[in-house]
């Protein structure tokens, strides 16, 4: 493995100071506008290349297990499996097996796949179960303690993925995840962080309290997290596959927990938790072929959405002028999110209006409703406008020499998920009922709204941000990433996609490093993680309401390279893990 030392500067934009391949030079920004400081991080941070595979993840350790498990004989499916397992362990705030994910795998041999381990709706869960009899909603019951938590699908979907396409035992891809939740591993400064944040939620259960503090204080900074009743529950799952989870004893545990205190989860839930196989959504963009994720995955859509937009501008030109630029893309996102609210939810309770969003000809019309030269205001925009008239999250890469890749991301929604974990289980279960729309129009903690077809109902999956994609030149994989953040994820996936196949060409530590932007339609602002001030006071003459970046989603990405070497990267603004061999 060897680390990637190339000098960074700037920007979502295209904009630099060094010269690039495809579209000249751009002598604007400098690597002096990424807060290397804020991230702990240094310019030539963050990437691994190697000649036969390479494994990025959000976590250090895991994406280490991932290339274990590949040097071992494993396959990309297997070190997909080991990655995430061991992402549960490491990752305890965004990750677990109280939650679920997707999975998009291109096999060279065998085509292309979708896998939906999404968590649904338990089968007592009611449509107006967070709403009070005033009409007004409960959203902190969606977000916090048992009610807010949906059946969870992480064993169950990784389970049946490794049955369907792995080739070392399962036993031996869960070996990594056991001996670390056993022996420990030390507190890193985002996990401290955010048991900080939630410190009030986390310590109104004993048994949370004892798992991530220590004498009544949250773990520190180089703390040791032990996690010996997760280490079990993972050796059981390891020994009888996902009945370990979903039956047995470990069930049992998580049927009383939740019995003793009003959730909605029981051991029929558990037993009868279904994992969705479908059809990926593809895409053709650049003379490259996309694999993304189709619902309940709105990130997939929107994708394709805002790149059939994008293939009537000239981006090569564009992106060498910020203010253009960034204005475009804002446009652009504005349109996908306000489509993201109605046409998108579980394809099992929602006719698929959503395919009209993936038509060149609707792509057509909201570009020709884009000004270059003003902002459109939200209010402007409506879901579907231009239709005909009839009508805590984590992610991780896996490409390797046989041709195959793996793009999975994996939840339990907000930062400890419902802020408990099960006792005796030690997994923190998700708050993934907060995804669906518990009163249309009234946002979620991503700051999102949705309507009535993101309703609440028995065994539905809510609507997802999640996006794990792949890029492919020809049948080979080119480029495979994915991220984590919420609603953010969309944005900041697309905008890593468009600086390592436009902007920076084949440049992907500097495509995932880069500034990015947000819109995501309501509300009706311009999130800048960084602009310098002459961008920032042109975008607000032309109508933007230009904001700091909020919540900060993070990218991971790897790539087969131009001369035959794997490269991977993970995102600088938080911890991860980038390896390869």
């Amino acid at each position: 493995m060897r680390f990637s030392a190339w000098l960074l500067c700037f920007l979502l934009v295209g904009c630099h100071s060094l010269s690039r391949t495809g579209n000249g030079d751009s002598a604007l920004y400098s690597e002096s506008h990424l807060d290397f400081a804020k991230w702990k991080r240094t310019p030539d941070c963050c990437a691994a290349q190697g000649g036969h595979a390479a494994v990025s993840s959000a976590g250090e350790n895991s994406s280490r297990a991932g290339v274990e498990i590949l040097k071992a004989g494993g396959n990309a499916v297997d070190a997909a499996v080991a990655t995430a397992f061991m992402l549960a362990v490491e990752r305890p705030q965004s990750v677990g097996l109280g939650g679920g994910g997707f999975m998009t795998l291109h096999l060279k041999d065998q085509g292309d796949f979708f896998v939906d381990f999404r968590e649904t709706a338990p089968r007592r869960a009611t449509r107006d179960m967070f709403i009070d009899t005033h009409g007004r909603p409960l959203t902190s019951a969606s977000q916090v303690g048992a009610r807010a938590v949906a059946v969870p699908g992480f064993v169950a979907g990784l389970y049946e993925i490794h049955q369907k396409w792995g080739k070392l035992p399962w036993k031996k891809c869960l070996e990594p995840a056991i001996r670390l939740a056993r022996e420990g591993f030390k507190v890193y400064p985002s996990l401290a962080d955010k048991i900080v944040a939630e410190r009030d939620k986390l310590t109104k259960y004993d048994y949370t309290r004892s798992i991530l503090f220590r004498d009544n204080r949250p773990l520190q900074i180089g703390d040791v997290l032990v996690q010996r009743d997760l280490a079990r529950t993972i050796q059981r799952v390891a020994r009888d596959g996902k009945d370990g989870f979903y039956s047995g004893p470990v069930a049992k545990k998580i049927n009383d927990f939740f019995q003793a205190r009003g959730g909605l989860l029981d051991m029929e839930d558990l037993a009868h938790y279904e994992v969705k196989f479908r059809d990926p959504l593809f895409a053709t963009w650049k003379g490259y072929h996309i694999v993304t994720a189709p619902p309940p995955s709105s990130g997939g859509v929107l994708f394709v959405e805002m790149t059939n937009i994008l293939n009537g501008f000239d981006l090569d030109a564009l992106s060498r002028q910020p203010v253009a630029y960034t204005h475009l893309l804002t446009e652009v996102m504005k349109y996908g999110y306000a489509d993201r609210s109605k046409f998108i939810g579980d394809p099992a309770f929602v006719k698929d209006d959503y395919k009209k969003l993936l038509s060149q000809a609707y792509a057509d019309a909201i570009r020709a409703h884009i000004d270059l030269d003003r902002d459109t205001p939200s209010s402007q925009i409506s879901p579907g406008r231009y239709l005909p008239s009839d009508h805590g999250t984590s992610h991780l890469d896996v490409i390797d020499e046989d041709g195959d890749a793996v793009s999975s991301t994996l939840t339990i929604n907000w930062y400890f998920g419902a802020r408990f974990a099960v006792p005796g289980v030690g997994a923190f279960m998700n708050d993934e009922m907060d995804d669906f729309s518990i009163k249309p129009g009234v946002q979620n903690v991503y700051g999102l709204t949705g309507g009535e077809e993101n309703a609440i109902a028995p065994g539905k999956r809510p609507v997802s941000s999640m996006m794990p994609t792949i890029v492919l030149d020809g049948s080979r994989p080119r480029l495979v990433l994915g991220g984590a953040g919420g609603s953010r994820i969309m944005s900041a996936v697309i905008q890593v996609m468009l600086n390592d196949l436009v902007v920076y060409p084949w440049d992907l530590h500097r495509a995932v490093f880069a500034p990015r932007i947000h819109h995501q339609w309501l509300p009706d602002k311009l999130e800048v993680e960084h602009l310098p001030d002459d961008v920032k006071s042109k975008l607000e003459a032309m109508g933007h309401q230009v904001t700091p970046y909020g919540l900060t989603p993070v990218v991971e990405a790897a790539q087969k390279d131009p001369d035959g070497d794997y490269t991977a990267v993970f995102d600088p603004r938080s911890e991860g893990g980038a390896d390869a061999y």
